[in-house]
């Protein structure tokens, strides 16, 4: 995720000390790994991490051709479960989401917080002007290489195929960023993840967790595949002509509740335990706008990746060209390489 909610230049006063007290407090705290691996009062279990993060730093830089620089570098013990917690808000009707400018990135689709009552309110004063809203913690987020993003306690436990992917997610940020265009990103860092992953864990000899987290990203792309058909619906649903916003908002609650029964029977199927928290969370135009930010142009991304014959350094050079296209081209080229994908 892309994380700069120190730099907005519209936010109130609140919002500015909250995130220059958030981003203070990683600067503050952080401590250079080899510090904390040369500590003997540091538990084993967190070293152990540490080593793992310093083997994905290499392995990124040798083998993925990402950036490492100092990124990585620093560990930060938080005492809060998330980095920060992310806003985000649709109309009722629409699926586009809101979004504020900020210096250095342009327009983000949400807004971050360190401080969750701030997140909170700010989600509140948003449903009552009338907005879908979700709010969401993010474990972790990318400044872009403005600072030198630490390791944090938020996620350090991740199992190590998911520690690898936040962290190869994360540099990607900082291997390409488009200015004002958060799907593109998102949806970059998160496809180019999921291969470096593997990768990764083929080089491990690890057989049989390359096929288990394989798995996981199948079942990843049946679970938004869902959410893909349910927002085509919510689509067309929205472009058409109503007798009344009443007939409308019935409509658009019917199809929600189709898709929470898609998911109850699919949290029946192996390996989808987890979809019970996702149906039990609030399910709205937000929601699924915000995830649509990170897996919309996933099977594009995927099939540009094929197109390299799934090397690193020629496909960030295919995506930097698509980059240079203008914001309605490039999305087309999207669009094609997602309908040529399996």
């Amino acid at each position: 995720m892309i994380g700069f909610p120190f730099l907005t230049g519209c936010g109130t006063i609140s919002y500015y000390a909250q995130a220059a007290r958030g981003q203070g407090e990683l600067v503050c705290k952080r401590q250079r790994i080899e510090a904390v691996l040369a500590d003997p009062e540091q538990p084993e279990a967190l070293k152990s991490r540490l080593r793992l993060v310093n083997a994905l730093r290499q392995f990124a830089g040798e083998e993925l051709d990402l950036p490492t620089g100092s990124s990585y570098t620093h560990y930060v013990a938080l005492d809060r479960p998330m980095a920060l917690w992310v806003v985000n808000a649709a109309p009722e009707f629409s699926l586009e989401l809101k979004s504020w400018w900020y210096p250095f990135v342009g327009r983000f689709e949400g807004r971050g917080f360190f401080n969750k009552q701030q997140a909170e309110d700010f989600a509140d004063k948003l449903r009552k002007q009338g907005y879908d809203v979700a709010m969401s913690g993010a474990t972790a987020y990318s400044t872009l290489g403005w600072f030198a993003d630490p390791v944090l306690s938020t996620f350090i436990k991740f199992n190590d195929a998911g520690l690898a992917e936040l962290i190869f997610h994360e540099l990607t940020h900082q291997r390409l960023y488009i200015f004002g265009d958060t799907t593109f990103n998102e949806s970059f860092a998160t496809a180019t993840a999921q291969a470096a992953t593997l990768k990764w864990l083929a080089a491990r000899g690890n057989e049989n967790a390359s096929k288990e987290y394989a798995a996981s990203v199948k079942r990843l792309d049946r679970i938004t595949q869902k959410l893909r058909n349910t927002r085509d619906k919510l689509d067309i649903l929205f472009s058409q002509l109503h007798e009344s916003v009443a007939s409308q908002r019935k409509c658009k609650a019917d199809i929600y509740q189709t898709l929470r029964t898609e998911l109850k029977l699919l949290q029946n199927e192996p390996g989808f335990s987890d979809v019970k928290n996702r149906r039990q969370a609030p399910m709205n135009n937000a929601t699924l706008g915000s995830i649509a930010v990170y897996h919309k142009h996933v099977p594009a991304f995927r099939k540009l990746f094929e197109n390299c014959n799934q090397k690193f350094p020629e496909y960030f050079k295919a995506v930097g060209r698509l980059g240079k296209l203008p914001r309605a081209e490039r999305h087309r080229a999207l669009k094609a390489l997602c309908l040529a994908a399996p």
